[in-house]
């Protein structure tokens, strides 16, 4: 048997030239098939599909960034239009320059979409050529105009007012040394019996110099505390109705409430004692007169005991309590005569102090409660030793001085 070149190496079986035949077709068909499935893979259904795929694919990766995106800008308050329109009316009504800020208003971003032309509009020169942006915190600001209504100020707001300290010694002032019959007001009688005791204390005749200058002070105490305030503060509603002339049932008389409103307004613009009216200049000169009436240029503790109890009305027993007390805080713990220079610092500080502990308070009515003790002791000690004697200040040198002149 003779064997065929395309038989197998090792197989025995005839070959038969038809079976041949329709196995080399059956190879060609099998070989077309594959070709004809190889090409309709890239069919134009298929190219579909993938696109499709790509774009979907597209999609959730945008819609994953959209996503990321509203969580980020969730986090800032959602801002409405009308916000922006009232913002805009509020800064056009002022008729200057604010209405630059809605121009400029970076801050929020959902403000870019919702306010596209408000924003276009107030990009400046300056902006366009370095490229920043300006971001503004603002808030509502009131401003008085013609069109919006201003914040009503309390009607009842006195411009000035006294200290503790000083409404106590006005207090005392009113109610001691005036207001004799204890009805809450004082007229002009009560500034006239209040100068005829320091005159007859004094003995001043009526021709006398010193009497004629009380009569002046007397005058200018009854036009600034009893007649009608200027017109300046006189038509505010609160200075109105404590010293106007419906405060003390008629014209001429005033209250306890009005007679501290009026020295707060004529000390507020007062810090030395030439800042002080000429009548209060002369009211310190003829209590420093008054009370040092031998005419021996300086005050003694027997002189202003006996002023106590003659003029201010204090009992005797009162008197012996404070005036020891009293003279050491107007001499500084006896250090200082009671001249007329002193009894100056002295006055001004009755009328300006507005702390406790000072000389001023034993000036005209002496406090009815005891003072507070002085956080520390005053050493003058040192003022009146020789300056051989003295002992020089050195940070790094121990020494056994309790006090340092400063």
């Amino acid at each position: 048997m003779e064997m065929k070149r395309h038989d197998k190496p090792g197989s025995l079986s005839p070959v038969n030239p038809a079976v041949r035949k329709d196995d080399e077709g059956k190879k060609k068909s099998s070989n077309k098939t594959e070709k004809d499935l190889k090409i309709s893979d890239k069919s134009p259904s298929d190219d579909g599909l993938r696109r499709e795929r790509r774009l979907s694919r597209a999609s959730e990766s945008s819609r994953e960034t959209l996503e990321r995106q509203d969580s980020k800008s969730s986090l800032s308050p959602k801002v409405s239009r009308k916000y922006f329109t009232n913002w805009k009316q509020a800064c056009d009504k002022t008729k200057d320059k604010t209405k630059e800020l809605l121009k400029r208003w970076r801050t929020l971003p959902e403000a870019e979409g919702e306010e596209n032309q408000m924003q276009a509009a107030g990009q400046s020169e300056e902006e366009k050529h370095h490229g920043w942006s300006v971001h503004v915190w603002t808030t509502w600001v009131n401003r008085c105009s013609e069109d919006l209504e201003c914040l009503d100020l309390e009607e009842e707001q006195p411009l000035a007012q006294l200290s503790s300290v000083q409404t106590d010694k006005m207090t005392l002032f009113f109610t001691e040394l005036l207001d004799h019959d204890r009805d809450d007001v004082i007229c002009d009688q009560d500034f006239d019996n209040f100068f005829e005791k320091l005159a007859h204390f004094a003995d001043w005749s009526s021709n006398s110099s010193e009497f004629h200058i009380l009569l002046e002070v007397k005058r200018e105490f009854i036009e600034h505390f009893l007649n009608p305030l200027p017109i300046k503060w006189a038509e505010l509603p609160y200075y109105r109705r404590v010293c106007g002339p419906e405060a003390g049932g008629m014209p001429g008389r005033t209250t306890l409430e009005g007679w501290l409103a009026r020295w707060a307004l004529h000390l507020s613009e007062m810090r030395r004692f030439v800042d002080l009216p000429l009548y209060l200049q002369y009211l310190c000169k003829i209590l420093f007169h008054v009370v040092d009436r031998d005419n021996t240029g300086e005050i003694n503790k027997t002189a202003l005991a006996a002023f106590y109890r003659s003029v201010i009305g204090l009992p005797a027993n009162r008197v012996e309590e404070i005036i020891d007390t009293a003279y050491d805080r107007m001499t500084s713990n006896n250090y200082l005569i009671l001249d007329y220079g002193t009894y100056v610092h002295c006055f001004t500080n009755w009328l300006m102090g507005k702390n406790p502990n000072g000389p001023g308070q034993w000036v005209l009515v002496p406090p009815k409660d005891s003072l507070p003790q002085p956080p520390f002791p005053v050493d003058y000690s040192a003022l009146n030793t020789e300056p051989a004697k003295l002992e020089p200040y050195a940070p790094d040198k121990k020494t056994n001085r309790h006090s340092v002149i400063v």
